[in-house]
């Protein structure tokens, strides 16, 4: 998992060659509805897909994440949509035969894999190959941000008239290095982190997205309760849950301002360990600006950095996590099938 934080530049820079050589209106077609699909890392890295994409095209046109199982076993899409699956290993199976079966109603289906000759490419009509190299950490760290980076740079093609945001993506290697250098002093929080009862993360914007999957980062290396609120969301209702030994990760952009302020400060009070990461000039732990739009690319980088040093403070191999626990094994093992 170390590694495979650290390899993420390059990674993400591989992406980027790989998405400039085609052409995002081609890949896209003629759709008046997109349909962007996944699970687990793979469906918040859609969901970030469908809002960027629909930042970026005509307003004629409809981009939504629905979850691939709701696909897979719910109500078949329209005809007249298409259907994007995305998948690190272009083998997860639940995503598949979501778009298997999209493709046997009529449905044009398309595909974003980090891998070449994969099932997924095998099923629908067109695929983009976003990476050559397999993430070997089991909780999905560069296979995201790479994901992440595939759907920036469509929808940088897609809207040519939006000089910032391509100046953003020109800038988000060298970005996301800066955003490394975070490392030493989240180990530090890590190991406050890891002696809590429960973590919580709050973000807004394009970082709520951030909120949920820095959750599921934190619970499945080190199995320490978690969860992730859009900030405002989290004072109706989940605030009154608040104890003493929890800790709050506070994602905070450049825009967030007197509410923001006025959160925190009810957090602290509700008796929150509560640290804040992001742009702002009053944040505890600075990350490097960037265009609001690619800010999830960077900001999951110190969550990945806090679920693996967190896990490592619970004497969790973030590596295998609990696949060996057998009590486990039978929901790890349905992953597949």
């Amino acid at each position: 998992m170390h590694a495979m934080i650290h390899a993420q530049p390059a990674r993400v820079a591989e992406t980027l060659e790989r998405v400039g050589r085609g052409d995002a209106a081609s890949f896209l077609g003629e759709a008046r509805r997109v349909i962007v699909t996944g699970c687990g890392t793979s469906f918040h890295a859609a969901t970030y897909g469908a809002r960027v994409l629909q930042a970026s095209l005509r307003a004629s046109v409809v981009v939504e994440a629905t979850h691939a199982y709701d696909l897979a076993y719910g109500r078949s899409p329209p005809a007249k949509a298409t259907v994007l699956g995305v998948s690190h290993s272009g083998s997860t199976p639940t995503t598949n035969r979501a778009l298997a079966r999209a493709k046997r109603a009529g449905v044009r289906t398309l595909g974003i894999s980090g891998l070449p000759n994969t099932e997924m490419e095998r099923i629908v009509d067109d695929i983009l190959i976003i990476g050559s190299l397999h993430d070997r950490s089991w909780a999905n760290t560069m296979s995201y941000t790479t994901q992440l980076t595939a759907f920036a740079a469509l929808a940088a093609q897609l809207a040519k008239t939006r000089s910032d945001v391509l100046e953003g993506i020109r800038a988000v290697v060298r970005t996301l290095q800066k955003a490394l250098q975070t490392e030493s002093v989240v180990r530090r929080l890590a190991k406050r982190v890891a002696r809590t009862d429960h973590v919580t993360f709050l973000g807004s914007g394009w970082d709520d997205i951030t909120a949920l999957e820095a959750a599921l980062k934190i619970r499945e290396t080190c199995s320490l309760p978690a969860s992730g609120y859009h900030l405002e969301q989290f004072l109706h209702g989940p605030f009154l849950s608040l104890h003493a030994r929890e800790s709050v990760v506070l994602l905070r952009a450049r825009e967030d301002g007197r509410r923001c302020d006025t959160i925190g400060r009810a957090l602290a009070r509700g008796g929150a360990s509560v640290v804040t990461i992001g742009e702002h000039p009053r944040t505890a732990i600075k990350l490097p600006a960037i265009h609001p739009y690619l800010r999830p690319v960077v900001s999951v980088v110190p969550m990945q950095f806090l679920a693996y040093y967190a896990a490592l403070a619970r004497h969790a191999n973030p590596d295998i996590m609990r696949t060996g626990i057998p009590r486990l094994r039978a929901g790890v093992e349905a992953l597949f099938h």
